[in-house]
């Protein structure tokens, strides 16, 4: 897909992205952004430090995900043995 722009608004901020993502799901992952400040920035005015604070809870989610990903994918494999295993011992 050819990188077009697309304007949204993180926290009263205007921005031009250039992406190859379809627009609607930049938009959304802009919305998501835009929470996740203003979520936080009723804990604080420094406006550093709200875009700070937000940026460590969205890594610590992604972190978060991460790891049940590699635990999901560990069960998965552990199966995925145990099954080839019993099929291996029909035989």
């Amino acid at each position: 897909m050819e990188p077009k722009v697309i304007s949204v608004e993180i926290f009263g901020q205007q921005l031009h992205l250039k992406s190859a993502a379809d627009p609607s799901y930049t938009a959304q992952l802009a919305e998501y952004v835009d929470g996740q400040i203003r979520k936080v920035s009723r804990q604080s005015n420094d406006p550093l430090k709200v875009v700070l604070l937000a940026s460590m809870n969205i890594a610590n989610e992604l972190h978060e995900e991460r790891k049940k990903q590699e635990e999901s994918a560990e069960i998965v494999a552990r199966r995925a043995d145990s099954l080839l295993q019993k099929i291996e011992r029909s035989f």
